[in-house]
Protein backbone atom coordinates (compact mmCIF):
# COMPACT_ATOMS: atom_id res chain seq x y z
CA UNK A 1 0.00 0.00 0.00
CA UNK A 2 1.22 3.06 -0.77
CA UNK A 3 1.40 5.83 2.26
CA UNK A 4 -1.40 8.74 1.90
CA UNK A 5 -3.47 6.72 -0.22
CA UNK A 6 -6.92 7.43 -0.42
CA UNK A 7 -9.11 4.99 1.54
CA UNK A 8 -12.95 3.95 0.81
CA UNK A 9 -15.38 3.90 2.88
CA UNK A 10 -18.72 3.17 2.83
CA UNK A 11 -21.32 1.06 1.14
CA UNK A 12 -19.54 -2.86 0.85
CA UNK A 13 -19.91 -5.78 2.47
CA UNK A 14 -19.52 -6.32 6.09
CA UNK A 15 -20.38 -2.46 6.43
CA UNK A 16 -23.44 -1.17 7.78
CA UNK A 17 -22.82 2.55 6.45
CA UNK A 18 -24.65 3.50 3.85
CA UNK A 19 -24.66 5.76 0.69
CA UNK A 20 -22.26 6.16 -1.95
CA UNK A 21 -18.20 4.86 -1.46
CA UNK A 22 -15.96 8.07 -0.47
CA UNK A 23 -12.16 8.13 0.34
CA UNK A 24 -10.65 9.00 3.33
CA UNK A 25 -6.78 10.47 2.66
CA UNK A 26 -5.32 9.32 5.67
CA UNK A 27 -1.67 8.79 5.29
CA UNK A 28 0.39 5.87 6.16
CA UNK A 29 3.30 6.50 9.15
CA UNK A 30 5.35 4.33 11.38
CA UNK A 31 3.97 4.43 15.38
CA UNK A 32 6.51 3.92 18.12
CA UNK A 33 7.37 4.49 21.55
CA UNK A 34 5.26 3.99 24.71
CA UNK A 35 1.53 3.59 25.18
CA UNK A 36 -0.43 2.60 27.71
CA UNK A 37 -3.81 0.46 28.43
CA UNK A 38 -6.03 0.41 31.79
CA UNK A 39 -7.45 -3.29 32.44
CA UNK A 40 -8.98 -5.47 34.98
CA UNK A 41 -6.43 -6.14 38.09
CA UNK A 42 -4.44 -8.95 37.34
CA UNK A 43 -5.67 -9.68 33.32
CA UNK A 44 -3.89 -10.33 30.35
CA UNK A 45 -3.38 -6.51 28.69
CA UNK A 46 -3.86 -8.30 24.69
CA UNK A 47 -6.88 -10.36 26.40
CA UNK A 48 -8.56 -12.20 23.39
CA UNK A 49 -12.47 -11.95 24.41
CA UNK A 50 -15.14 -14.82 23.24
CA UNK A 51 -16.70 -11.63 22.08
CA UNK A 52 -15.42 -9.35 19.53
CA UNK A 53 -15.53 -6.12 21.12
CA UNK A 54 -17.02 -2.84 19.12
CA UNK A 55 -14.92 0.41 19.73
CA UNK A 56 -14.78 4.05 18.60
CA UNK A 57 -12.88 2.66 14.98
CA UNK A 58 -14.41 -0.79 14.43
CA UNK A 59 -17.38 -2.88 14.76
CA UNK A 60 -16.08 -6.42 16.78
CA UNK A 61 -17.80 -7.93 14.10
CA UNK A 62 -15.74 -6.36 11.32
CA UNK A 63 -12.52 -6.21 13.01
CA UNK A 64 -10.88 -6.43 16.41
CA UNK A 65 -8.94 -4.01 18.17
CA UNK A 66 -6.73 -2.96 20.76
CA UNK A 67 -7.25 0.17 22.07
CA UNK A 68 -4.12 2.51 23.75
CA UNK A 69 -3.92 5.64 24.92
CA UNK A 70 -0.83 8.32 24.75
CA UNK A 71 -0.57 8.64 28.36
CA UNK A 72 -1.79 7.74 31.34
CA UNK A 73 -3.96 10.68 31.40
CA UNK A 74 -5.56 9.66 28.07
CA UNK A 75 -6.33 6.04 28.90
CA UNK A 76 -7.86 6.99 32.33
CA UNK A 77 -9.99 9.58 31.02
CA UNK A 78 -10.91 7.01 28.42
CA UNK A 79 -11.48 4.80 31.24
CA UNK A 80 -13.54 7.48 33.38
CA UNK A 81 -15.67 8.07 29.72
CA UNK A 82 -16.60 4.73 29.43
CA UNK A 83 -17.37 4.20 33.22
CA UNK A 84 -20.00 7.01 32.81
CA UNK A 85 -21.32 5.57 29.59
CA UNK A 86 -22.00 2.48 31.29
CA UNK A 87 -23.92 4.32 34.32
CA UNK A 88 -21.73 2.49 36.56
CA UNK A 89 -19.69 4.58 39.66
CA UNK A 90 -16.25 4.30 38.64
CA UNK A 91 -15.24 3.08 42.15
CA UNK A 92 -18.03 0.01 41.40
CA UNK A 93 -14.77 -1.21 38.36
CA UNK A 94 -11.96 -1.21 40.51
CA UNK A 95 -9.42 -2.71 41.32
CA UNK A 96 -7.96 -2.20 37.79
CA UNK A 97 -3.94 -2.01 36.50
CA UNK A 98 -2.53 0.38 34.24
CA UNK A 99 0.07 -1.13 31.85
CA UNK A 100 2.86 0.22 29.50
CA UNK A 101 2.66 -0.85 26.26
CA UNK A 102 6.12 -0.56 23.45
CA UNK A 103 5.00 -0.16 20.18
CA UNK A 104 6.89 -0.28 16.86
CA UNK A 105 4.26 -0.72 14.17
CA UNK A 106 3.57 0.57 10.35
CA UNK A 107 1.00 1.54 8.20
CA UNK A 108 -1.02 3.25 10.63
CA UNK A 109 -3.64 5.53 9.73
CA UNK A 110 -3.13 8.56 10.87
CA UNK A 111 -6.65 10.43 11.25
CA UNK A 112 -4.96 13.81 13.33
CA UNK A 113 -4.13 16.23 10.72
CA UNK A 114 -5.97 18.73 11.05
CA UNK A 115 -9.30 18.54 8.54
CA UNK A 116 -9.74 15.23 7.95
CA UNK A 117 -12.17 13.85 10.22
CA UNK A 118 -14.20 17.01 9.41
CA UNK A 119 -14.01 15.96 5.57
CA UNK A 120 -15.62 12.95 6.59
CA UNK A 121 -18.26 14.62 8.82
CA UNK A 122 -16.97 14.17 11.36
CA UNK A 123 -16.20 17.77 12.94
CA UNK A 124 -15.67 17.27 16.48
CA UNK A 125 -15.46 13.99 18.28
CA UNK A 126 -17.95 13.44 20.97
CA UNK A 127 -17.16 11.26 23.93
CA UNK A 128 -20.11 9.28 23.69
CA UNK A 129 -21.06 5.83 21.64
CA UNK A 130 -23.72 7.73 19.64
CA UNK A 131 -21.16 8.79 17.43
CA UNK A 132 -19.61 5.41 16.41
CA UNK A 133 -21.75 5.02 13.70
CA UNK A 134 -19.99 8.03 11.94
CA UNK A 135 -16.33 6.49 13.24
CA UNK A 136 -16.45 3.22 13.06
CA UNK A 137 -16.66 2.87 8.50
CA UNK A 138 -13.27 5.42 8.67
CA UNK A 139 -11.75 2.89 10.86
CA UNK A 140 -13.00 -0.29 9.30
CA UNK A 141 -12.11 1.05 5.78
CA UNK A 142 -8.54 1.82 6.53
CA UNK A 143 -8.37 -2.27 8.37
CA UNK A 144 -9.69 -3.54 4.65
CA UNK A 145 -6.65 -0.35 2.56
CA UNK A 146 -4.14 -2.61 5.06
CA UNK A 147 -3.49 -0.28 7.30
CA UNK A 148 -2.47 -2.25 10.73
CA UNK A 149 -4.63 0.61 12.70
CA UNK A 150 -5.66 4.48 13.21
CA UNK A 151 -3.90 6.76 15.21
CA UNK A 152 -6.63 9.60 16.17
CA UNK A 153 -8.00 12.07 18.96
CA UNK A 154 -8.79 10.94 21.85
CA UNK A 155 -12.53 11.92 22.32
CA UNK A 156 -12.30 11.91 25.89
CA UNK A 157 -9.22 13.83 26.83
CA UNK A 158 -8.59 16.78 24.18
CA UNK A 159 -4.83 17.25 22.82
CA UNK A 160 -4.63 12.86 24.25
CA UNK A 161 -4.21 10.87 21.20
CA UNK A 162 -5.25 6.71 21.19
CA UNK A 163 -4.17 4.07 18.72
CA UNK A 164 -6.23 1.34 17.97
CA UNK A 165 -4.29 -1.47 16.68
CA UNK A 166 -6.70 -4.22 14.56
CA UNK A 167 -5.69 -7.36 15.25
CA UNK A 168 -6.64 -10.55 14.27
CA UNK A 169 -5.28 -13.21 16.63
CA UNK A 170 -3.89 -12.85 20.60
CA UNK A 171 -0.59 -11.87 19.69
CA UNK A 172 -0.11 -8.68 17.49
CA UNK A 173 3.23 -8.17 16.10
CA UNK A 174 4.68 -4.63 16.99
CA UNK A 175 2.80 -4.87 20.40
CA UNK A 176 4.76 -5.59 23.76
CA UNK A 177 3.32 -5.63 27.30
CA UNK A 178 6.11 -4.27 29.33
CA UNK A 179 5.37 -6.00 32.96
CA UNK A 180 4.59 -5.16 35.77
CA UNK A 181 1.63 -3.37 35.49
CA UNK A 182 0.78 -0.82 38.35
CA UNK A 183 -2.65 -1.64 40.24
CA UNK A 184 -5.35 0.48 41.25
CA UNK A 185 -7.31 -0.31 44.20
CA UNK A 186 -8.70 3.12 44.94
CA UNK A 187 -9.44 5.77 41.95
CA UNK A 188 -6.87 7.82 40.48
CA UNK A 189 -7.33 11.47 40.33
CA UNK A 190 -9.68 12.94 37.16
CA UNK A 191 -7.23 13.44 34.32
CA UNK A 192 -6.62 17.10 33.62
CA UNK A 193 -8.40 18.05 30.25
CA UNK A 194 -11.33 14.86 30.73
CA UNK A 195 -14.36 15.27 28.40
CA UNK A 196 -17.79 13.35 29.38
Amino acid sequence: MTPGAPVTTGGGAGNRASGPLREVDAPRIRVTGTWWRVTRADSDPLAWTAEPADGRWQRGSVIRALYLGDSEDTVWAEWYRHSSELGVPPAQRLPRAIWRIEVDIESIADLTADGLLEGEGVARLAPTRRQWPRTQPIGEACWREGARGVLAPSAARSGGRVLAVFRTAQTIEGVTPVPPPRRFDELPALPPRLRT
